[in-house]
């Protein structure tokens, strides 16, 4: 088998595979004010790859902004044999086109100018999977659940259109203001049963996501691209999602090869639930991986699990009492310092493996992956129902072991359920009696509220954090803050990497619910503002809404991509990964981001900052309450904080509260008036 690896090596192209990834490969001489169709105007190169060259462009018919993708033609070839390319081209991307599903990016039109095929898309200013992992390194077993739900429903919708992707990963999976995951660039796509071998028996696609029996063919029985080769590039995404690392990566290109054909999958350390469903999508024989309804129903099992969805193990620290499980129990997920892939969670004296109060854990090898039946493929990847109830219940009763305590106040006990009081308890302990620091979130490029100040961080929320401890039982020393985005500090909650978030998270239902978090609060409320360039005649946000020309941007989750969204400036959103990136765009002369929409607070702090190339804006109304977030099953800790808070905004007779104090050495210099009442507490 090897030696047939080597043997196709010798006509595989490398350099298709780097122009997979979009390192290199070649475009149509096309330039920025070229109009395509008599209607699409190209504006500036966006990305280019071997398959294609994509480009921001301006429909001047509609005067909007679209993303347009010319297909390449392969290399030089007769005139028939490149007007058959652009015949299939052409029906290939009409049957793209009629997907219309709101998990694949949307097609607006398919055109044909002289040799070449154009697909017109809808721009997405957003950020893909890959950039979230490059962030994050590894997501939590719920998040990535979420999104793989989500991937697999776009692609079955692009499988029951006719069309294969081929080139399934997370550079092609972006999301939505929203945060709604949604599958892109159909470069290479192709009509089920084509072949993968191209010109000159070339491999298209990414070597790390190729399924394994696409490399096992010869020119003379060349093995078609299949649905089930798409599955397995999904099989390997949620790997990297989870693990924080692709199961078959490292070295060059035909070690990767070899790896993917001939390698066993690596086994899964932090899958839990998704464990089996990975095992199956990495089968080397396409024949025995789940299909779409398959892996769909499995991830549907994890998502609506609470057990699986909130796994008590992955957010156990050293030194909290570490729960019982049983061989039953999902595989746990451990937590690693600083998040990144590597050691397994200590035990005592530093050894790897978890221990419980009895003693070392022990694992029933195959345990948490699909059993096999007698009943042919469909229930080979079913899920025992026993498996998922047992779960459930010990999950259930392992979250409430590791919780400040039970809903009625009282010690959670470690056995399955609630459980009663534990014996000779008389009160329910302070969160700091099971937690020797407090870990608080917080943004680092919002001035005066919270930046970063040397190897700290400085402000009002800052200081009201350091409030917030003393008065839940921990000393200076023992609070440890961490920098946090709009994007990730849900995640960070839910992962038990931090306790609180104090970053300008605003409190709302819907968030609660989306983010898993509950909130404390309000502790500070906000208008919405607008930060502009001074060198523009700007005085409200209509002169805002009469100029097509300027771009407004956010931070991405945060609530004003959806408020630019209806104030008709969708077309102009430019969404970045936090304030700061905004203003850095704001301040640049050659960039089209002439304001940046965020709370007043925010935008007088960043005024301030910047006084002599920028202004706020009047406040716009619609006021957002910040809120103590933390994670939803905290509600011993919960109580706490906002018993503290009640204390901070609580004033004596004739003397102003902590919070006042606090306001008027962060806030009163940049806002210009005096600290205003102290908001309800109504997340108490």
């Amino acid at each position: 088998m090897r030696l047939k690896l080597l043997s196709l090596s010798m006509n595989i192209s490398w350099g298709a595979w780097m122009r997979s990834e979009g390192t290199a490969g070649g475009g149509p001489d096309d330039a920025p004010d070229t109009v395509i169709a008599g209607r699409y105007r190209l504006l500036r190169q966006l990305g280019r790859g071997g398959m294609g060259v994509v480009w921001e462009a301006l429909d001047t018919s509609l005067d909007r902004r679209v993303a347009v993708k010319g297909l390449l033609y392969p290399g030089a070839a007769s005139s028939d044999a490149q007007a058959n390319w652009v015949s299939r081209a052409r029906r290939e991307a009409q049957a793209i086109a009629r997907i219309g599903h709101q998990n694949v990016v949307a097609v607006h039109d398919v055109i044909e100018d002289g040799n070449q095929v154009w697909i017109v898309m809808e721009l997405l200013n957003s950020r893909s999977l890959a950039d979230l992992l490059h962030e994050q390194q590894q997501l939590s077993v719920p998040h990535a659940a979420r999104i793989g739900l989500q991937v697999l429903r776009g692609l079955a919708a692009v499988h029951e259109s006719g069309v294969l992707h081929r080139d399934v990963k997370p550079h092609n999976i972006l999301f939505r203001p929203d945060g709604r995951a949604l599958l892109m660039d159909f470069g290479i796509a192709t009509f089920e049963g084509a072949a993968q071998v191209t010109r000159s028996h070339e491999i298209i696609g990414t070597p790390q996501y190729l399924a394994p029996e696409l490399l096992s063919h010869t020119p003379d029985n060349p093995r078609p691209a299949s649905t089930a080769s798409d599955l397995w590039a999904l099989g390997v995404t949620l790997y990297e999602m989870v693990e924080g690392r692709r199961p078959f990566d490292g070295g060059g290109s035909f070690e990767v090869l070899i790896a993917v054909r001939e390698s066993p999958t690596p086994p899964t350390r932090y899958a839990g639930p998704l464990a089996g469903l990975i095992a199956g999508l990495l089968q080397k024989d396409p024949g025995q991986r789940p299909d779409a309804a398959e892996a769909d129903r499995l991830l549907r099992a994890v998502t609506q699990d609470v057990a699986a969805l909130d796994s008590p193990v992955a957010r156990a620290r050293p030194a909290e009492p570490p729960p019982v499980r049983t061989a039953e129990t999902p595989e746990p997920v451990p937590t690693r310092p600083g998040g990144g892939a590597g050691a397994p969670p200590p035990g005592p004296a530093g050894q790897g493996s978890p221990v419980g109060p009895a003693g070392p854990v022990r694992h029933t090898p195959g345990a948490g992956r699909p059993e096999a039946s007698g009943g042919g493929r469909p229930g080979r990847w079913k899920v025992p129902v026993a498996v998922l109830c047992t779960a459930a219940l010990l999950g259930g009763g392992l979250f409430a072991w590791n919780r400040f305590g039970s809903d009625d106040g009282s010690k959670g006990a470690p056995e399955a359920g609630r459980g009663a009081p534990a014996a000779g308890a008389t009160e329910v302990p302070r969160f700091s009696d099971t937690h020797r620091t407090l870990r608080v979130g917080v943004k680092a490029d919002q001035p005066g509220l919270s930046v970063r100040s040397g190897t700290g961080y400085k402000g009002f929320e800052v200081d009201l954090a350091r409030e917030l401890a003393r008065h839940l039982g921990f000393k200076d020393g023992q609070v440890e803050f961490v920098s946090v985005n709009s994007g990730n500090r849900s995640d960070l909650l839910e992962t038990g990497r931090i306790d609180l978030v104090l970053a300008t998270y605003s409190i709302s239902e819907q968030r609660e619910k989306e983010d898993k978090v509950k909130f404390a609060g309000p502790y500070f409320e906000a208008l919405k503002g607008l930060l502009v360039r001074k060198n523009r005649p700007y005085n409200d946000l209509k002169d805002l809404q009469d100029d097509p020309t300027a771009d407004v941007c956010t931070a991405r989750e945060s609530v004003y991509a959806d408020w630019i969204e209806k104030e008709g400036l969708g077309g102009q959103m430019d969404l970045r990964a936090g304030y700061e990136d905004c203003v850095k765009a704001l301040l640049n002369p050659r960039s089209a981001v002439y304001a940046v929409a965020t709370d007043d607070v925010i935008v007088a702090g960043l005024a301030d900052k910047y006084s002599e190339k920028t202004k706020a804006l009047d406040s716009l109304g619609g006021s957002e309450g910040y809120g103590v977030a933390m994670e939803q099953g905290e509600t011993g800790l919960h109580r706490e904080v906002c018993g503290a808070l009640a204390d901070i905004m609580a004033g004596t007779a004739g003397e102003p509260s902590q919070w006042a104090g606090i306001y008027a050495r962060h806030l009163k210099p940049i806002m210009k008036q005096p600290a205003p009442e102290e908001p309800k507490l109504t997340s108490c």
